[in-house]
């Protein structure tokens, strides 16, 4: 039963995350949006600053769903995936970087007795890529608190590397969404027949299954359930 309800909160959690996005971004976000819209329209240079935005945002633990779904708004689906991606590959690398550096004993103590630092230690301890990819590929575990646990564990740069290209599946979900935000907000008014909400329905159940999914091998490997 707590499996069973923490799923389904995790998948909830994603959605609602996803709908409330989609209506900042076309009510109190928009003129924001509006004004980030220098990134799009500066070619390599405005691609460039906002992956150094996105690398800012990761060390200051914003939630790395909002960029990612920013990067579709802004650039479409294909350059806002490979710029979600990208971005959150590098944001990863400075806050492990400067924990396992600076802060590993001090933070350490902190910390030590949390659930997800101690599942996080042991998965490494058995098998570190697996570990980094799983955790990546899931919706559900929060993006800056890996970036900063994983600093804590002994998994290798190697591993944590090649590990991270696990975030290329959550960077394509919230990217596309991202990119279809404008287009279902205007939709919302009328000018869309059933095919096109049929379509939606469709991109809704796969997310569904994929949170599902991803949530479920995850957990299968990782002693993670005292997080969800």
């Amino acid at each position: 039963m707590k499996k069973s309800n923490g799923a389904l909160l995790g998948i909830a959690g994603v959605l609602g995350g996803i709908a409330l996005t989609i209506f900042l971004t076309q009510t109190l976000f928009k003129p924001i949006i509006q004004d980030m819209e220098w990134f799009a329209n500066n070619g390599i240079m405005g691609v460039f600053a906002f992956v150094i935005l996105y690398i800012i945002l990761a060390v200051l633990c914003a939630p790395a769903s909002f960029h990612k779904f920013i990067s579709g708004v802004l650039f479409g689906f294909w350059i806002g995936w490979g710029i979600a991606f990208i971005g959150a590959c590098l944001g990863a690398i400075i806050p492990f970087w400067l924990m396992r550096r600076y802060a590993n004993n001090w933070v350490g103590e902190k910390i030590k007795s949390k659930p997800m630092v101690d599942a996080l230690k042991e998965a490494v301890s058995k098998d570190g890529l697996r570990c980094v990819f799983l955790t990546r590929v899931s919706l559900i575990l929060p993006y800056p608190l890996l970036n900063y646990g994983f600093g804590l564990t002994k998994v290798t740069w190697k591993d944590f590397m090649i590990g991270n290209t696990g975030m290329i599946i959550p960077s394509v979900l919230y990217a596309w969404w991202g990119s279809k935000a404008n287009e279902i907000g205007d939709s919302i008014g009328g000018g869309k027949d059933w095919t096109y909400w049929a379509a939606m329905l469709v991109s809704l159940l796969l997310t569904v299954w994929i949170i599902y999914y991803l949530r479920k091998i995850t957990l299968e490997h990782i002693a993670l359930d005292s997080e969800n």
